[in-house]
């Protein structure tokens, strides 16, 4: 693979996880009660393009606009919390 490529692979996949390590499951709702990805969306992160973590980041914006997922804004703190 040239430099170039190797450049631009870098750049497709720059895009920070949203990850704030509070990485503890939520067994009802399946989403992390720090990041409110699923363990699918975590584990696929690092093998991402940039326009595939856009996605995962647009749904998670949606999971905190869910009112009946959340606990004041903490996260998808649901009935055991």
């Amino acid at each position: 693979m040239s430099q170039a490529a190797v450049d631009k692979t870098l750049l497709e996949q720059m895009l920070c996880s949203p990850c704030i390590s509070v990485c503890v499951l939520d067994e009802a709702s399946g989403f992390c009660k720090g990041c409110w990805r699923t363990v699918d969306e975590i584990a696929e992160w690092p093998n991402l393009m940039r326009h595939q973590r856009l996605e995962i980041l647009r749904r998670l914006a949606e999971r905190r606009g869910a009112k009946s997922l959340t606990d004041r804004g903490r996260g998808p703190m649901l009935a055991a919390d």
